[in-house]
């Protein structure tokens, strides 16, 4: 439990009390000068885990511009009969993401948003398994595939620091998803290359092949809810390989066959498969971070949560542009 007190012009007075008795919260107030002015000091105890939305709550009512005004809690040690009904009203609360939660969501985020060399190799073996399972319609190799790939890491880092309002960590996430995308396009296009001049590749495009050289708009409403079910897992606490194989389905296959069919000249499939690898990725960008979004995942300031807000809504409107224009090629296709 914890005791809050709140310093406001006499003018807030109502707005704080709303505040309070939205969240059913037990206070009492008196008049008091700071700085020589008249004000008021609430009082109030409120349970830990509801700290966070309640302040933000006040924050909203009261004006912190003034220079006497401030918002003030400490910890009561034992346990007060009197207010324990207030907890068990709040226990609902207890849901929500705490401030220790969201550093371990960014920390976590952060320490696999970057790629290093390790990653960029798993990348590209991955896509050479990728590879001779697409040659040889051998969906076990393509599974293999998926379960190399580090692409997960990235992408989670982008939905989590846009949503944190951390639009520079966003950007370096984006940087390695695309540099995980190029070493996965590359090793495909230089081996297929090399088997093409021994004579071991396909006369034709084989079917495995031949689904991922098909886009559509199915596959970008599947894009968006593999996103948000990775990101709502892994948030979740459900090990990362049962998430990261339902994203890495969506990202290997497809960018393995753009290499596969530029190096083997097929056109048509080279065409479909790009646009489908574009479609797949802006998809599960949108859906991880409608995930985080659902899941009230968010820094705890009311400004920076304001902030972080408007960022969010700024990418997705964007996002949301770009796959709609790629919607409308699918439509006139």
């Amino acid at each position: 439990m914890l005791k809050l007190e709140v310093t406001c012009d006499p003018g807030e007075r109502e707005k704080v009390e709303e505040t309070l008795k939205k969240w059913d919260l037990p206070s009492y107030f008196e008049e008091v000068r700071t700085n020589g002015k008249k004000a008021l000091k609430f009082t109030a105890f409120v349970p830990d885990f509801v700290i966070n939305d309640f302040v933000n709550d006040l924050m909203k009512a009261v004006d912190m511009r003034r220079g006497y005004a401030s918002i003030t809690w400490s910890q009561v040690s034992g346990k007060s009969v009197k207010y324990s009904s207030v907890t068990r009203s709040l226990e609902r609360y207890r849901k929500h993401w705490t401030v220790a939660g969201i550093e371990s969501l960014i920390e976590s985020a952060n320490s696999q948003a970057s790629v290093d060399p390790i990653q960029l190799t798993l990348g590209a073996v991955a896509s050479m398994v990728a590879l001779f399972g697409l040659i040889n319609d051998n969906i076990v190799m393509i599974i293999s595939a998926m379960l190399l790939s580090p692409i997960l890491g990235p992408l989670y880092g982008f939905s989590l620091n846009v949503v944190m309002g951390r639009g520079r960590d966003a950007l370096n996430a984006v940087s390695s998803i695309l540099k995980l995308l190029t070493a996965i396009f590359t090793s495909a296009f230089v081996v297929s290359l090399l088997l093409r001049l021994f004579g071991l590749m396909p006369a034709g495009p084989t079917r495995e092949i031949l689904i991922r050289g098909d886009s559509g708009i199915v596959y970008i409403l599947l894009a968006i809810l593999l996103g948000y079910a990775g990101i709502v897992a892994i948030v979740s606490r459900i090990p990362e390989i049962l998430a990261g194989i339902s994203i890495a389905a969506a990202l290997v296959p497809p960018t393995t066959v753009v290499g596969i069919s530029l190096a083997m000249g097929w056109w048509g499939i080279f065409l479909g498969s790009l646009r489908l690898t574009v479609e797949n990725v802006l998809g599960l960008l949108i859906g991880s971070l409608l995930g985080l979004y659902i899941l009230n995942v968010s820094p705890r300031s009311y400004y920076e949560k304001k902030a972080a807000k408007i960022y969010t809504q700024r990418t997705i409107t964007v996002l949301g542009l770009m796959l709609a224009f790629l919607v409308l090629l699918e439509i006139i296709k």
